[in-house]
């Protein structure tokens, strides 16, 4: 072979390496393009998807921002994959251990956004539990995730009651003994809020006293606080137009008077059966100032039928309801007092009125 064609083959070989070198060149670059083209995914998210070998799967469906993130975090889960597109991204602490730990208490996807969006600072609450259905509570407004293993006790104990029963029954307090666990108001809200709620899961201070007490016409030593003594009036007014005669008989009372009634019960009938009718000093209405019980004028100490009625049907037109109606002790805590009336303001009693609610479960459901 003479020297000149050496040197042509050895020419033609090299340029043939350079080109192999920069066709390899140009398909690493173009794979390299078409994943950046082909993906929504960060760099990040790319890279560890394809350590997972899932890159093809991922990126024939829809961005995920979710998928982004736990692929960020290195935190996602093979088998949870199709979970992960149902999950709504939240931008929140620990989001990707978060929806593992829920999916793997078997939460799904419709379930997991719930919580986040409702629950997200309570989230641990059910993370220290078993699943429960939570979607069941979605729909009742005074839902307390806070009380969630209260809700589901109580409902074993009581089969018949519905959901949104439970809650309301538990959030009220009916789940525990009467005065075992209260609330206690300061003196700020006692006299400040006409609306307050008094019962045995509710307190007054015991040095509180309504500082508007007025005297009510029929007897100078009764009195009510000036807004409801004036209304009181002209209820009573009222049932004289329509042929309805009643008396108060037991309108505010201290502290020290209700402490000296309900020690009287107790000598006279014991603990169990004064807590029937008697509330203990401090979570009496009467002391609120707001509380009078009424008689009709044929009576000692309650009223007619006929007036009962009356009282029903008009009483929240002056500002009051009926307190313990019938049929509702299992509820107030209380035997049924038809001449016990309270004291709320017309918008408001008519609203309870309207409702058909007694005035614990109403301020649960409407005012907590």
């Amino acid at each position: 072979m003479n020297k000149r064609l050496k040197i042509f083959l050895i020419i033609l070989l090299i340029i043939l390496l350079i080109s192999i070198l920069i066709i390899t060149t140009l398909k690493v670059i173009n794979n390299k393009n078409e994943d950046e083209e082909t993906s929504s995914y960060s760099e990040t998210a790319v890279t560890v998807m394809k350590d997972m070998d899932l890159y093809n799967e991922i990126n024939s469906k829809e961005y995920s921002k979710t998928i982004e993130v736990l692929l960020e975090d290195n935190e996602l889960k093979e088998k949870y994959l199709d979970d992960y597109y149902q999950i709504d991204y939240m931008n929140i602490e620990n989001f990707s251990s978060t929806i593992n730990n829920l999916l793997n208490k078997n939460y799904d996807g419709e379930e997991i956004n719930y919580i986040m969006k409702n629950m997200e600072s309570d989230i641990d609450i059910l993370l220290n539990m078993e699943y429960i259905d939570i979607l069941a509570f979605k729909d009742i407004s005074n839902f307390d995730i806070n009380n969630i293993e209260r809700y589901l006790n109580y409902q074993k104990e009581n089969e018949d009651y519905d959901l949104a029963t439970v809650v309301t029954y538990v959030n009220i307090g009916l789940d525990k003994e009467g005065y075992s666990e209260y609330t206690e108001y300061t003196l700020e809200k006692a006299q400040n809020d006409l609306t307050i709620l008094v019962n045995k899961y509710h307190k007054l201070p015991d040095n509180y006293e309504p500082d508007d007490l007025v005297a009510l016409s029929y007897n100078s030593n009764y009195y009510l606080r000036e807004e409801a003594a004036e209304a009181f009036e002209s209820l009573t007014k009222a049932g004289v137009l329509d042929g309805v005669i009643f008396y108060p008989f037991s309108p505010y009372r201290s502290y020290e008077t209700q402490e000296v009634l309900y020690n009287r019960y107790v000598q006279r009938d014991g603990v169990k059966a004064a807590d029937t009718y008697s509330a203990r000093p401090g979570f009496s209405e009467h002391q609120l100032g707001l509380a009078v019980d009424v008689r009709s004028s044929s009576l000692p100490d309650n009223l007619t039928p006929e007036h009962y009625k009356w009282m029903l049907d008009n009483s929240y037109k002056y500002g009051f309801i009926v307190r313990y109606p019938k049929g509702k002790q299992h509820i107030t805590q209380f035997i049924e007092e038809p001449w016990h009336l309270r004291y709320l303001g017309v918008e408001l009693a008519t609203k309870v009125h309207n409702s058909g609610l007694t005035y614990d479960e109403y301020y649960d459901l409407y005012m907590k």
